[in-house]
């Protein structure tokens, strides 16, 4: 048998370890579900496209630009937190093993490697989003 586990494996606890990996995804999943029903509703209240949003929702502009920015502020914190993360168990080596899929870095740097792509994936994704609704004429795009 193995004498890995890696001795780092403790450094991401399974609370930090679930805000790393789903926080990225969960952020981007909220801002496009909230974000379509903000920004499509006011401009297709009934069958026919509206020019300009129904008049007692034009705040739903606003509201989905505060929204795209703070989910791509949640991915953004996921990513650094996880790429902190990283920095501490990146040191971390692989003692003796018996098999050779053993010989890899551990639990810890995997998911703090994943928490930071995904993170920063989701962020720049998110805010490609944001200017993308800031340059497109509300209704009419």
């Amino acid at each position: 048998m193995s004498t890995n586990p890696p001795p780092r494996r403790d450094d991401v606890r399974p609370a930090l370890a679930a805000f790393m990996l789903f926080t990225g995804p969960l952020a981007w999943f909220l801002q496009f579900c909230v974000g379509v029903a903000l920004t499509d509703w006011p401009c297709f209240p009934n069958v026919d496209r509206r020019v300009v949003p129904v008049d007692t929702y034009s705040w739903s502009g606003t509201a989905a630009m505060v929204l795209l920015l703070l989910c791509a502020l949640l991915s953004a914190a996921s990513g650094f937190v996880s790429w902190r993360a990283l920095r501490k168990v990146a040191s971390e080596k692989p003692r003796g093993h018996a098999f050779p899929a053993e010989t890899a870095h551990g639990r810890a740097h995997f998911i703090a490697l994943w928490g930071t792509i995904l993170g920063a994936s989701f962020a720049l994704v998110t805010l490609n989003t944001l200017v993308c609704f800031a340059m497109v004429p509300r209704c009419l795009g």
